[in-house]
């Protein structure tokens, strides 16, 4: 694969130290200083909304809000959908690939990760994308880790740390993640 951005979510191992790394890094301090300023700026809709466009690089549709303050290191790997609420303090790290479904609200203080460092060599980044559904809850502090799909209509409740995927229509809760209920 020539684009960097399009092997990290494929799940293959790659080297932080090779030269094909480069662009991810000039990346990241892009959108750490974008972070910055965001999260700097005194939060109306006139004043984030532009810096949101150019952080989400037109991809945030105009029904969808996020809270100041996130953190987000690559907003390029991300699709959010429609009427999608974020509260405050959401950290991403979404080299892997995160996907939002429509109608989805996420507590404050929730982080989602695709990334992982190989146990033998830490240089060496393996990714797994996070794929949220429509209508998701995920209640405050909550942390989706890699690889995961929540289905439609699920609830994550506050604090659970979700390990393995989550069934449609579904309550999970604690830590880790343990079924609830159906919904």
């Amino acid at each position: 694969m020539s684009n960097i951005f399009d092997k990290l979510p494929s799940g293959a191992p790659v080297n932080m130290m090779d030269g094909e790394y480069k662009p991810v890094i000039e990346y990241m301090q892009k959108t750490n200083l974008l972070n910055f300023r965001i999260n700097s700026t005194i939060p109306t809709m006139n004043n984030l909304r532009p810096l949101e466009e150019e952080f989400f690089e037109g991809n945030l549709d105009e029904t969808s809000f996020i809270s100041t303050p996130f953190h987000i290191d690559f907003p390029n790997q991300m699709k959010i959908g429609r009427r999608v609420f974020v509260n405050h303090s959401f950290t991403c790290m979404a080299i892997g690939g995160i996907t939002i479904g429509n109608g989805t609200m996420i507590g404050p203080h929730v982080i989602i990760t695709t990334d992982n460092h190989d146990l033998r060599n830490k240089m060496i980044l393996v990714c797994k994308g996070v794929v949220i559904g429509e209508n998701v809850w995920i209640g405050a502090g909550a942390k989706i880790l890699p690889g995961v799909h929540i289905g439609d209509n699920a609830v994550v409740g506050s604090g659970a740390v979700v390990t393995k995927n989550v069934e449609a229509n579904t309550v999970v809760a604690r830590v880790p993640a343990k079924f609830i209920k159906n919904i």
